[in-house]
């Protein structure tokens, strides 16, 4: 279908959205929706123009999260009392997404990208891989030779995996500006997934490559330090699970997850994740899903009205739930020190907020009476209104009713993602939809042989980063 959606004339929503003509853009949105099966590809196109002009790293993050939760919709149910069309369900998702990314646009559309020279892999001699030469050029805040690996990667017509495992292993043992050059690869190659990779590549790889190198004088934390220490030791090497034979033990991971949420140092958190991969013979998807649980029952505890220090932590959640995608898209032992950041940096974030005087809150119990009955469409239905009246506990409790029934995921996430496209992106950088895609995806993703252990968590903070986000008063007309 995304050859079929690449026909699709997006003039009008980009020339709405860079002009900031609200009106036009919703209908502009409503016209392409109603044309489209396939909203997460046109998401991915408008990603590929504001690549161009967004050097900050949100805007295209945002169209991603937005085109990644689109594709939950078509799982909802037909409604039963809702007057808005089927194909327009994703327009709040849509404009939230254009409109936060106006700026990126405007520049985009007026940039002639001038791509490097490819650096090709037979370029660096028989003792060095390309691996070794990105981490020597992340390491060196050398941006240009990082974008001419890539390139040379992109250039040999190396299968798309190979260039994200290639990223993902050059930043996995750095850590800077809250994470954000992993977030950012990640949710990058998600919107390359959007379009189906093939001319738009260069796109991504220009648009990536300054957020990769470790800068000098970089906000890196005294912890992240210790991790590349401790992960360049032989010892701790886990490549080894390369040529594990036995059936993984996923259940053993759930060991790691009690001791992130200790007080054991960074060296401890360490040893602790080669453990459970390699002692514990835990598989890396399983274990990175109890790290991501970890961070997000960190973020469920605090009062998202002190804003600051929440987004703060959330983005424990977002560096958790990357690292959990990572684990999932690519299965290259070179990304596994991944798991030793990601783990030190919840363990941080915990150790942080345990000695700070934050305000914290008790998980909300979910005392209210459930509505919508038993019918899957009228639940959720019932759902998105109590999110729109700020109904925290009634909407907990609808979504909890709706999986004990037995009703499919996907269309709650849909549901909770339509939500979150009422929200005012504009006035939080669209970290309530990242929040929302990161919850949705660690929940779906979360490993069968864990099922007795509740994910509930990640459903908690998606509807609480919700009810505390600013509604937009124009998308909810819609």
């Amino acid at each position: 279908m995304a050859q079929v959606e690449m026909r699709v004339d997006l003039s009008n929503v980009l020339s709405a959205a860079i002009e900031g003509n609200t009106e036009q853009l919703i209908a502009s949105v409503r016209d392409i929706l109603h044309d489209t099966n396939s909203p997460d590809v046109l998401l991915g196109r408008l990603g590929m123009i504001a690549v161009h002009g967004d050097s900050d790293g949100h805007p295209a993050t945002v169209l991603a999260a937005a085109a990644m939760l689109s594709r939950l919709i078509p799982f909802l149910p037909e409604p039963v009392d809702s007057t808005v069309p089927v194909k327009e369900r994703a327009l709040p998702l849509f404009f939230q997404a254009a409109r936060l990314a106006r700026t990126a646009l405007r520049v985009g559309t007026g940039v002639e990208p001038n791509y490097p020279e490819p650096l090709f892999p037979s370029d660096l001699g028989e003792n060095t891989t390309v691996g070794e030469a990105l981490r020597k050029a992340v390491h060196s805040n050398d941006v240009l030779a990082v974008e001419r690996l890539l390139f040379g990667l992109y250039g040999t017509g190396a299968d798309y995996r190979t260039m994200e495992v290639r990223a993902f292993e050059a930043v996995a043992d750095t850590f800077q500006h809250g994470g954000h050059p992993l977030i950012f690869a990640v949710r990058g190659f998600q919107l390359l997934d959007a379009v189906e990779w093939g001319d738009r590549v260069p796109n991504i790889l220009h648009w990536l490559a300054p957020h990769l190198p470790l800068q000098s004088g970089s906000d890196e934390p005294a912890w992240a330090r210790t991790v590349r220490d401790f992960a360049s030791k032989p010892e701790n090497s886990m490549k080894s699970v390369r040529t594990r034979l036995s059936t993984p033990k996923d259940e053993n991971a759930l060991e790691l997850y009690k001791l992130v949420n200790s007080t054991s140092d960074t060296i401890q958190v360490c040893q602790g994740v080669y453990n459970t991969v390699i002692k514990s013979e835990a598989s890396p998807v399983a274990t990175a899903a109890v790290i991501a649980l970890s961070a997000t029952e960190l973020l469920r505890t605090l009062d998202n009205a002190e804003h600051e220090q929440y987004i703060k932590v959330a983005h424990g959640l977002l560096f958790a739930s990357a690292v959990q995608q990572v684990m999932r898209r690519v299965q290259d032992v070179e990304a596994l020190p991944l798991l030793y950041t990601s783990a030190a940096y919840v363990s941080a974030l915990r150790q942080e907020i345990a000695s700070s005087p934050l305000k914290q809150t008790e998980p909300t119990a979910a005392s209210t009476i459930p509505g919508g009955g038993f019918i899957a469409s009228s639940q959720l239905e019932t759902l998105q209104e109590q999110l729109k009246n700020k109904d925290f506990a009634g909407a907990l409790a609808t979504s909890q009713r709706y999986l004990k029934v037995g009703h499919d995921p996907r269309a709650l996430f849909g549901a909770i993602a339509i939500a979150a496209g009422h929200i005012d992106a504009t006035r939080d950088q669209g970290h309530t939809l990242q929040i929302v895609q990161a919850a949705a995806e660690s929940y779906m993703a979360w490993p069968k042989a864990l099922a007795t252990t509740s994910a509930d968590a990640f459903l908690h903070v998606a509807l609480r980063a919700i009810v505390g986000g600013h509604l937009d008063e124009i998308s909810v007309r819609f």
